[in-house]
């Protein structure tokens, strides 16, 4: 399994804007990751994909930077599991769950919330009506479906959406024109700590120096055809399921300074 990285996530310099536009001094000012990997082996994409996280007392930003040389989109809705969509992500991982956040060129969204079996009991912090098991009815995860993992079962709510949630994408091209050559695509979010709070140890925003597992993707279509690939910003060369390692997630540290 790869090691664990970790990121500085700086304080925003001032009042952000959610608008896809990763021109302005606060993304400038931002560290950037390095150039994501091939998930699954580790090797360069073939295609660059970068980001950068800003976070202020009330949410957590993650921008994309994203090559694309066509830019293109389904339309069509979430299946289960299966999205048919170019796409980036955001997985969040608490002490007994996990969100992930999917985001197409369009500014189309994709969400799924994961409570691990032992994390969910009587009286605890996900006993609550908009994760009941008997109204909800989440996937299970882990025991005869899979993928598995040592912790053991989960359960997948495919319904839930995080309050607040904020995203933007500009694209630099076209949208759908399949005879040009775009230059790809942008992508702003924001996660308001108030929707967040389901994986908190605490309320609010973190402390200072306070660390989170944040993992951030890229999935690709190609051709339009069932075959696609995954990047990463942390690559998994042993394993297909990188999204169900959450406890390999790389650690976001948040820091004070801008």
């Amino acid at each position: 399994m790869a090691e664990t990285s970790s990121y500085t996530c700086r304080r925003a310099p001032g009042p952000m804007c959610v608008d896809g536009d990763l021109t302005r001094p606060a993304w400038a000012r931002a560290a950037w990751t390095p150039r994501f990997a091939q998930a699954e082996t580790g090797r360069q994409a073939s295609l660059a994909t970068r980001a950068a996280l800003l976070w202020d007392d009330a949410a957590l930003y993650v921008a994309f930077d994203v090559e694309e040389r066509d830019v293109w989109n389904t339309g069509q809705d979430r299946t289960a599991l299966l999205w048919e969509e170019n796409a980036v992500g955001v997985s969040i991982a608490g002490p007994g769950a996990w969100y992930e956040l999917s985001v197409s060129a369009a500014n189309r969204t994709s969400e799924l919330f994961f409570i691990w079996k032992d994390a969910y009991c009587r009286g605890g912090r996900y006993d609550t009506p908009e994760f009941d098991l008997a109204t909800r009815c989440p996937m299970v995860f882990g025991g005869d479906a899979g993928p598995a993992h040592p912790r053991g079962m989960r359960w997948g709510f495919l319904d839930w959406r995080l309050p607040g949630l904020r995203t933007a994408v500009r694209v630099d091209g076209t949208m759908d024109r399949r005879h040009d050559i775009d230059r790809g695509w942008a992508v702003e979010v924001a996660l308001p700590w108030s929707g967040l709070a389901r994986l908190a140890a605490s309320p609010g925003p973190p402390r200072d120096g306070e660390c989170w597992p944040i993992n951030l993707t890229r999935t690709q279509i190609i051709d339009q055809r069932a075959q696609r690939y995954a990047v990463a910003w942390l690559a998994y060369p042993d394993t297909t399921v990188a999204w169900a390692m959450p406890d390999h997630f790389p650690q976001v540290c948040f820091s004070a300074d801008h």
